[in-house]
């Protein structure tokens, strides 16, 4: 048990980054959903400042304070993204750079989606047309036990790695021609940012919180629609540059203006 009390003259903010177990609980492990909403309780009770770090997750996140019956003053600044520095040297061996290929980030679990990109790369797979590859950068989650085995027969133009460095995973990233977001649901979607900032094309799941922080600059695509996904890379891989080039940089947002808006706000 946690006990909270106040101390005279200082304000309680606490920072919720989304609600993601309340609004999606399959997406969760058994209980989350539950826990997650006691420590909501203790935060409508108690803080002064609730701290998001998007629009849209703080639309959601209000929702519920209001459901539970005091919504606290909020403050809203987008988190600090730090961009890793590509180290070629770190790239192990067996991870070719050649192109095209393409680069999911992230966990392997229900969430992410992960199964729309296999179902690509099988429909790819069957044309008569040369197979781009995708790299799967991630360890393997929770609660997908049957996408796991599909991963494990092997799906053709598909390689999973774990445990990259920051340097090499920058490395991947940078030479790719795009990154693929299908996710489901985000808080705030830290891959999408780091290409962005690194000037590589992002196709991403058409989510509010992508839209809150990256506007314009992705491509957007229904996560259940995997014939425009498809049809999306292939454009991509006709193209003779990498569609980067076709882009301006990103400029992502810094950890000193994050925090210079919330002690502002505070």
């Amino acid at each position: 048990m946690v006990a909270l009390h106040r101390v005279p003259g200082l304000r309680i903010a606490i920072m919720v980054h989304d609600t993601i177990p309340l609004d999606y609980p399959a997406f969760t492990r058994q209980g989350q959903a539950e826990v997650f909403g006691r420590k909501l309780a203790v935060v409508s009770r108690h803080a002064d400042i609730v701290l998001h770090t998007a629009p849209s997750t703080q639309r959601q996140t209000e929702i519920h304070l209001k459901a539970l019956g005091r919504v606290p003053r909020p403050a809203m600044a987008a988190l600090g993204v730090d961009l890793p520095v590509p180290d070629p040297s770190k790239v192990p061996d067996g991870v070719s750079l050649e192109t095209p290929y393409f680069v999911a980030i992230g966990t392997i679990e229900p969430r992410k989606n992960h199964r729309l990109l296999l179902d690509v790369w099988d429909s790819m797979a069957q044309r008569n047309e040369p197979l781009p590859r995708l790299l799967i950068l991630g360890n393997r989650g929770w609660a997908d036990a049957a996408l796991f085995a599909r991963l494990d027969r092997g799906v053709p133009g598909v390689q999973v790695i774990s445990g990259l460095s920051d340097g090499a995973m920058a490395c991947v990233l940078q030479n790719a021609r795009a990154l693929l977001f299908p996710s489901l649901a985000e808080g705030f979607g830290l891959p999408p940012f780091e290409a962005a900032g690194m000037g590589v094309a992002v196709v991403s799941s058409d989510l509010s919180v992508i839209r809150d922080g990256l506007l314009d600059y992705p491509v957007y695509l229904d996560p259940s629609d995997s014939y425009s996904w498809m049809e999306t890379i292939l454009r991509y891989v006709a193209e003779d540059t990498p569609p980067r080039g076709m882009r301006s940089w990103f400029e992502v947002p810094s950890w000193e203006t994050h925090f210079n808006i919330i002690l502002r706000d505070l």
